[in-house]
């Protein structure tokens, strides 16, 4: 996926379809491509929608936004058990 429309197409397709899995890939391939501000964005989606759906790139993505000083370092008592 080369273009930013391209992605916008693949998001709004797995949106429709309700693809959990390939919306987090997609979100967190646009934090890749995005300026920080966007990028911060794209990746809270990604992380938000793992966690969603249980999927296990839920704690790198976690990891990649406590980095980027997006989330806190410390996890709340009992938070992401599943993960």
């Amino acid at each position: 996926m080369s273009a930013p429309r391209d992605l916008n197409a693949a998001l709004l397709s797995a949106h429709a379809a309700n693809d959990l899995p390939r919306l987090v890939a997609l979100y967190a391939l646009a934090a890749e491509a995005a300026e920080p501000d966007a990028s911060g964005f794209f990746l809270t989606q990604a992380y938000v929608l793992a966690l969603d759906c249980g999927d296990a790139r839920a704690p790198a993505l976690r990891a990649r936004l406590v980095a980027m000083g997006r989330e806190s370092a410390q996890l709340a008592a009992g938070s992401l058990s599943a993960m």
